[in-house]
């Protein structure tokens, strides 16, 4: 955050509330000119000087090699919970905001990149939504989370709004050339606790004896052989200045990420233009940008990690064999068992490839009226285009594949979104009533088109090919507006509202709205403490909105496939007809914000509460009956504190030293589910359920009994009054608190900083370990499978994969980055700058969990890609 950089404590003056932010007087800039008048730009308190600690500024995201937004900025804002999706290169995570608003729907922040609202779903298969934008071209990023700011975004901003303003040149600059470079080596942090081969055979040939022929003669250790020291290399260059009246900066990234577990990798090229001339004395003012970005990624099959964990380590790596030479389980009569699969053959026997190809850009005018300045006149003309391939290449001798006739697999992922949008905003001194109105009102139109393609093929028989085509397009209006009135200076009120009807239903059942209103009162301007000096910023807030969405409408519509006539292979998109009602929350928010001994000490206390209804449910009819719909039955209700805190330790000539804090307690319950008390996700998906009264996401197992010596009874668990073993509630893969903790120093040349990030309250299910909990050796299949060592306690005998003994305490603590730097100072004449920086990401984790990593996206580990441990030196060069 602002608070915790190594210069003083700065505020920004502000003239406009919301979604039209104006910045007319900035003692702390984002290294940018002058912004435009943006109708999606900093929603903020309609004050005038005004701590802001939501904004995080480029210097202060996280360091080491990181390769898109959401790792740049995990632990930096309070009640934002951001969950890495793996460890893989390229991997997205999952942002959550406060527990989320609903139950199957879209949890994230919506995401607006300068101005421009960002499509929620993602253009990937498997890259993150974010992963198209390279972090070195971003100046801020922003998070914005009281509803009378979050209105103006419309029902998709119920779970906030990361606003990510982009990097441009500054009037009047000259040339200016700036590179950078991160190397890194990444490698395992934890391997699965199960046993070597020398263990494994002592075991059977201690309690399956009669199974020992099965053993092999070979000391394999299947997570060396998946596993590999991953390297990394970053490369930014960018030339930023002004050409006459034209700021402008344009720059290239380079990318190119080895992932530990062996085929992954990851590639991005990046180029960003910027451009910002104006004309008329800045009466007409253009901001012209454009992103254009590949990525390439290599998929592993991760199906290998729990795969190693139970293939026999006994077995050697490679035969001579009709197999691709990977040693292979098979029966005396010579059928492969390929359920049984080799680790390696996995990952060497496939390659599956993805490339993305994305192009956005924007032309953004303003006009400030010569006759009236206070008032402005916008348009905004954005485009944004995605296309995926992606590609899997089975080899045809892979035994895992040996009986299934596809070795070929396609999905081609195209989207193209346009959005045309205009406003007024009006930003007015009323000198003689002492007080400011802020006025913006306009309108969206957004187009998104989509076309997806897959096939499934044989290579060598066009008969066992087949396809699906899906194309649609989607059209939203959206009218919006704000007002902002400040009197006196101290006093704010504050409202904002969207309407947007879906273009494509005559009906207009997919109307999302949303309303709000905010206040506002400066303590710290009034006349009982203009003498208490001990005070430097006294604030207090409420907010109230109302907010009405679905994600996407057409998702929730009945969708009917028929085979295109004349091609049994490819389908069409025939039909659709209203099934739901939109998802309905309404959001409170109090809060406090307060600077203490000069803005030594700033803060936030902030109080929340969500009440969510409308919530859309699967609904799965019988079999034969169509396909899944979705049903209006759930509420659920979220409340909760959280806390912001930076405190100036040490501040004087040469030497600085700051702390920063945020933290979050929260409580979500599900109040109702229509006519349902329980709903079960999956019969096959062992873990989740909904359960009226128990948090949103709850787990569905049996409750394991034990012993006189608490050992777990083998096949034993709590029955229900007719006697028969029964799946209840327990725990929640919800945390309760998350916290994070950070600091950076500095003396003379050297700075150092970290952050420290953790999470309590919540359980993990780990499914890999209740799956190799028992040494697979009592029945004749042919083959012994490995165990986790947990076996030694429990004995079993065979798999648990619903007990509750497996169900753990994921809290933890994880040091996400450490960072050492050295100013080398001036090089060459005083013509460069020059800093280098030695890092260390994910170095430890303290936890009780079992398993290699307790961050589960969804709490149900069934051998996660674990995120790898960094080392990475930087070089830092400026002309």
């Amino acid at each position: 955050m602002k608070q915790i950089l190594p210069q003083p404590i700065k505020f920004l003056r502000y003239s406009c509330v919301a979604f039209g932010l104006f910045i007319t007087t900035s003692v702390a800039s984002l290294g940018q000119n002058q912004p435009f008048a943006d109708s999606t730009r900093f929603a903020a308190d309609t004050v005038q000087v005004t701590y802001k600690p939501y904004e995080l500024s480029a210097a202060d995201f996280n360091k080491g090699l990181v390769s898109s937004v959401e790792p740049a900025i995990i632990g930096r804002f309070a009640g934002l919970r951001v969950v890495p999706g793996g460890g893989a290169p390229g991997a997205g995570a999952e942002m959550v905001l406060r527990s989320g608003t609903s139950l199957f729907g879209n949890n994230s922040p919506l995401v607006v990149i300068d101005g421009v609202l960002l499509d929620a779903f993602s253009h990937s298969l498997h890259a993150s939504n974010l992963s198209w934008l390279n972090p070195d071209d971003i100046a801020a990023v922003s998070l914005l989370k009281d509803a009378s700011a979050t209105a103006l975004y419309g029902g998709a901003a119920a779970n906030g709004v990361l606003v990510i303003t982009t990097k441009s040149g500054n009037a009047g600059d000259k040339i200016r050339l700036q590179y950078n470079a991160t190397g890194a080596v990444s490698s395992l942090r934890k391997r699965a606790d199960i046993f070597s081969a020398d263990e494994f055979r002592s075991l059977i040939r201690e309690r399956y004896p009669n199974q020992q022929h099965l053993l092999g003669e070979y000391n394999t250790d299947w997570q060396d052989e998946i596993y590999r020291t991953g390297f990394g290399l970053a490369n930014n260059l960018n030339v930023s200045g002004a050409m006459g009246p034209v700021p402008y900066r344009v720059s290239v990234g380079q990318l190119k990420q080895d992932g530990i577990l062996k085929t992954s990798g990851y590639k991005r090229n990046t180029l960003a233009v910027n451009l910002q001339p104006s004309l008329f004395q800045k009466h007409l003012t253009f901001n012209l940008s454009l992103h254009n970005t590949r990525q390439e990624l290599r998929l592993a099959d991760e199906r290998a990690i729990p795969a190693a964990m139970a293939f026999d380590p006994t077995q050697p790596v490679y035969a001579d064999n009709m197999y691709g030479g990977y040693f292979t389980h098979m029966r005396p009569d010579g059928y492969v068992l390929n359920y049984n699969v080799n680790p390696l053959s996995l990952l060497e026997q496939k390659e599956n490839l993805e490339s993305i190809r994305t192009l956005s850009g924007q032309a953004h005018v303003k006009y400030k009226l010569h006759f009236l300045p206070a008032l402005t006149a916008n348009y905004r003309y954005a485009y944004f285009k995605s296309e995926g391939d992606y590609r899997s290449n089975i080899s045809a001798d892979m035994a895992s594949r040996a009986y299934s006739p596809i070795n070929f697999i396609t999905h081609d992922l195209e989207s193209k979104i346009v959005h045309s949008e205009a406003f007024f905003a009006l930003d007015q001194a009323i000198p003689g009533l002492s007080s400011k109105l802020s006025l913006i009102a306009g309108a969206l139109k957004t187009t998104r088109e989509t076309v997806s393609k897959s096939t499934e093929n044989n290579r060598d028989d066009l008969i066992h090919s087949r396809g699906r085509n899906y194309g649609a397009t989607h059209e939203n209006l959206s009218y919006y507006g704000s007002l902002g009135y400040t009197l006196h200076d101290r006093y704010t009120l504050k409202g904002s509202f969207r309407n947007l009807s879906d273009l494509n239903s005559k009906e207009d059942a997919f109307r999302q709205q949303s309303i709000a209103v905010g206040i506002g009162w400066d303590l710290r301007k009034e006349a009982f403490l203009t003498n208490a000096e001990f005070i430097s910023h006294l604030k207090i807030r409420a907010d109230v909105g109302s907010f009405s969405r679905l994600d996407e409408p057409n998702r929730f519509r009945t969708v009917v496939w028929a085979p295109v006539q004349g091609n049994p292979f490819d389908y069409g998109f025939i039909g659709s007809r209203v099934e739901v009602d939109t998802e309905k929350t309404l959001v409170k928010s109090l809060g406090l914000e307060f600077g203490l001994m000069q803005n030594r000490l700033t803060g936030t206390l902030g109080y929340f509460q969500n009440k969510s209804s409308d919530l859309l449910i699967p609904y799965r009819p019988p079999v034969g009956s169509g396909s899944v719909r979705f049903v209006s039955l759930g509420s659920l209700s979220v409340s909760g504190l959280e806390m912001a805190m930076h405190y100036t330790v040490i501040q004087k000539e040469g030497a600085y030293l700051k702390l920063g804090m945020h933290a979050t307690v929260v409580k979500n319950r599900l109040t109702s589910l229509g006519e349902l008390q329980v709903y079960t996700f999956s019969e096959n998906d062992y873990g989740l359920r909904l359960a009226v009264g128990e948090p949103a996401q709850v787990f569905n197992l049996l409750n394991q009994l034990y012993d006189k010596d608490g050992k777990p009874i083998q096949g034993e668990y709590e029955k229900n009054k007719l006697g028969y073993f029964e799946r209840k509630p327990m725990g929640t893969n919800l945390p309760n608190t998350y916290f994070d903790l950070s600091s950076s120093g500095g003396y003379r040349n050297w700075e150092i900083s970290f952050l420290m990030r953790g999470a309590a309250g919540h359980e993990v299910f780990h499914q890999a370990n209740a799956q190799r909990s028992w040494l697979n050796a009592n029945y004749d299949d042919w083959y012994v499978s490995n165990a986790n060592r947990s076996y030694l306690e429990t004995g079993f005998i065979s798999p648990h994969r619903e007990s509750s003994h497996f169900l753990e305490d994921a809290s933890f603590l994880r040091l996400e980055y450490l960072q050492l730097g050295y100013n080398v100072g001036k090089l060459l004449g005083s013509k460069v700058d020059m800093k280098v920086n030695v890092t260390v990401q994910n170095a430890f984790v303290l936890t009780k969990y079992n398993g290699q990593d307790p961050e589960v996206a969804n709490g149900i580990d069934r051998g996660l890609y674990p995120q790898p441990r960094t080392f990475s030196l930087g070089l830092n060069l400026s002309i």
